[in-house]
């Protein structure tokens, strides 16, 4: 569903500031230190109940103040986000309290950001949590298992700190391996489908172009055999007070050309893989959910060449939302965006701490 309107208070740098947008392409310029991305923060918060900036909410409140207000209206239903410097987020949805999970897939967002390229570049656990953040997303039988699996792991690990008997660490094999199980399972089928969609984009927009994501998840995942597993690590999990074994210890490789991308890629290569695997995200939330995610592209245009361009735009054509931010509206109109077009809004922020 399309964002209409978002007011911040105390969010970042803005003291008090109110945006609403179009459901087709919105133009947000300014020059650096303007706000613009605290706005595609802002909106993200509201789609994912956490930032793509900062794991730590409460960096988000302005130092001046002891709370941060963000309340975004979707088709009619207001989703309000608060975060005190003092205690916890706090999340309703039409005045009524939320958790987080109750707005992960409601409202989807596609990123297109610097802090996202450590999809390719970064170590597995950063793939690890795209993955999971992103099945999550089209799927709510994921999120509710990846719940309960986080919370059984939690409470295993928890007791391998403490250096507990392995009779008393076991208690939690049964709700780790039933869970664990069944995240494999999800997880076989959502990435054979997001695979599909990466083989399709790469099949559009260049046919030299071989990008394969591989998973050390088992082909044929059980309960029985984890539990197995598990049994047979404890010596292992207790000597290195951590468990093991399970869908949290998976490992994703991003292949460029049938090379590890991490290892090899350069950065033209990096950055090709990167934009595509967001086309192909884009793509998977919307063939999984029917629901057309709000793209997010922070300061894009600078570092686009053709390839990645042509992609870009293509996206942005088949967005039904896109908010970009840029330095100017030149940049823009560089790339085949016209900003006098009356179904492009534009949106200037100056800077200023009171914005």
């Amino acid at each position: 569903m399309p964002i209409q309107k978002i007011e911040m208070i105390s969010f970042r740098n803005h003291q008090k500031k109110v945006v609403t947008f179009s459901p087709g392409i919105n133009l947000l310029w300014g020059e650096n230190g303007s706000g613009k991305t605290s706005v595609l923060e802002a909106v993200y918060i509201l789609s994912n109940g956490k930032s793509f900036k900062t794991n730590r909410l409460i960096e988000t409140v302005n130092r001046e103040k002891k709370e941060a207000v963000v309340s975004g209206v979707f088709g009619g239903k207001t989703t309000t986000f608060y975060q005190p410097t003092n205690g916890q987020k706090k999340i309703k949805i039409n005045n009524v309290v939320k958790k987080t999970k109750d707005l992960i897939g409601q409202n989807p967002t596609v990123l297109v950001s610097p802090e996202e390229e450590k999809i390719t570049k970064g170590p597995h656990t950063e793939r690890r949590k795209y993955f999971n953040r992103l099945f999550s997303t089209v799927s709510k039988t994921y999120l509710n298992n990846l719940i309960k699996y986080t919370n059984a792991i939690k409470n295993r690990n928890h007791l391998l700190k403490q250096n507990k008997q392995p009779t008393e660490i076991k208690i939690w094999d049964a709700p780790v391996a039933k869970y664990g199980a069944l995240l494999w399972l999800e997880k076989k089928h959502l990435q054979q489908s997001f695979n599909r969609e990466v083989l399709l984009v790469c099949e559009k927009y260049n046919n030299d172009i071989n990008i394969n994501i591989s998973t050390t998840t088992p082909k044929k995942p059980t309960e029985n055999d984890l539990l197995e597993k598990l049994e047979l690590n404890i010596q292992k999990d207790v000597f290195l007070r951590r468990t093991l074994v399970g869908p949290h210890t998976d490992k994703y490789t991003v292949s460029f050309k049938d090379k590890p991308l991490r290892e090899y890629g350069s950065q033209g290569e990096h950055k090709l893989s990167f934009v595509l695997l967001k086309v192909a995200e884009h793509g998977f939330i919307k063939k999984e959910t029917n629901k057309n995610p709000t793209l997010l592209l922070d300061d894009l245009f600078a570092k686009l060449d053709n390839s990645r361009g042509n992609a870009i735009f293509d996206l942005i054509r088949k967005s039904g939302q896109t908010i970009i931010t840029n330095t100017d509206l030149v940049g823009v109109e560089a790339h085949g965006i016209n900003p006098n077009n009356p179904n492009n809004k534009t949106i200037h922020l100056l800077r200023n701490w009171k914005n």
